[in-house]
């Protein structure tokens, strides 16, 4: 069953939400003293006209699977790890899809966000670790950006053709 979104954690997923807000919080402190350049890598996993998004513990606007780049990492082995870590999803690199880099200011770093698409027959199954990532389901774009996201997904909905929503 797939929690619902805003739903109480449990003792222990507190102390976790706890832990990575903490975490996020000196991230932008270090992005504002050294203002970095920071590059990531996004995964928009599309069924049809839906989305896969998630909500991180740290910030309440919705994402997709993503992440920074590892030191010598390439964006889509980022790509493929972060689906992996944040929702369960394995994919071969064969099967993402680049579409786009976004450059954005995020927190004073200059953030160059990598996005790939993964587009799926089936509805991927789907785990999330209730630590980093509370919450994910599918959604079409509309609902995604009216619920709210971070401005690069936001970015990413405005600029991208959205995938043939045919069955």
């Amino acid at each position: 069953m797939r929690p619902t979104r805003g739903a109480n954690p449990r003792p222990i997923e507190a102390l976790w939400h706890r832990a990575y807000r903490l975490a996020f919080r000196l991230q932008r402190l270090y992005w504002w003293l050294l203002r970095p350049r920071i590059t990531g890598a996004y995964v928009a996993v599309w069924h049809r006209d839906r989305l896969l998004v998630i909500e991180n513990s740290y910030r309440r606007r919705l994402s997709l699977p993503a992440g920074g780049l590892a030191r010598g990492e390439a964006p889509i082995d980022a790509a493929l790890r972060e689906l992996h870590e944040e929702v369960g999803i394995r994919a071969s690199p064969e099967r993402l899809h680049f579409v786009d880099e976004i450059v954005s200011r995020v927190g004073y770093a200059e953030d160059h966000a990598h996005f790939y698409e993964l587009l799926c027959d089936e509805a991927p199954a789907f785990t999330i670790d209730r630590h980093e990532v509370v919450w994910a389901d599918f959604l079409r774009p509309e609902e995604a950006l009216e619920a709210g996201v971070v401005d690069v997904v936001r970015q990413y909905l405005t600029r991208a053709r959205l995938p043939d929503a045919s069955p």
